[in-house]
């Protein structure tokens, strides 16, 4: 919140002149998400104003503007997991992003031959590329294309590109329908079933 209030400050914006809010729903580090999606439901909620959330992966997509190009953002899961999808940047105006393969957490070794069958150039991004970009340099040799580090993170335009165009779709968007986008359980609850004899989720 402190910083959500400095960047008002420094925008000269009150709250009051807030017309909706966006926030990265996930997937993600589930304590960032809860915290993150928390905010933006008690910002909506104090201001009465719409609320939408954004996919972390769309919104690092995003960032890649060229037309026609093959669009997989990476963040890591752990356990040996990547959460990932693939997108592909439309060539015509207004170049939205088409999903071709949903988001999901992702063993990697399966994902880059899943991958390989498209026979084109991917352009990688997020944050996995750090621990993940070597193996798929190795996987996919030229057809792996990665940025450099700075282009790796999710920014906050890419949310707020996002949110206005789900904001578009649906105007009058309650902050009782914003809910973190998980896309697994967390460990603890994971842990929890496991010593309860339960079969754990993915």
């Amino acid at each position: 919140m402190p910083l959500i209030d400095a960047l008002l400050k420094e925008s000269s914006i009150e709250r009051e002149q807030l017309q909706a809010v966006a926030v990265a729903a996930g997937p993600g580090s589930f304590t960032g998400i809860r915290i993150g999606v928390s905010t933006a439901r008690a910002l909506a909620q104090g201001l009465a104003i719409p609320a939408v959330g954004v996919s972390t992966l769309q919104a690092l997509a995003e960032a890649v503007p060229s037309p026609g190009a093959l669009i997989c953002p990476l963040l890591d899961a752990r356990r040996n997991e990547l959460y990932s999808a693939l997108y592909r940047r439309e060539p015509a105006p207004p170049r939205s992003l088409e999903l071709l393969i949903p988001p999901a957490a992702v063993e990697l070794g399966p994902f880059t031959e899943r991958l390989k069958r498209y026979g084109e150039p991917i352009i990688f991004v997020g944050e996995g590329l750090a621990a993940h970009g070597p193996a798929l340099a190795s996987a996919l040799g030229e057809l792996a294309v990665l940025p450099p580090a700075p282009q790796r993170v999710c920014r906050a335009a890419g949310v707020a590109l996002c949110g206005r165009r789900l904001l578009e779709k649906s105007p009058g968007a309650s902050f009782h329908e914003l809910l973190p986008q998980y896309l697994r359980r967390p460990e603890a609850e994971r842990r929890l079933a496991e010593r309860k004899g339960n079969a754990p989720c993915p």
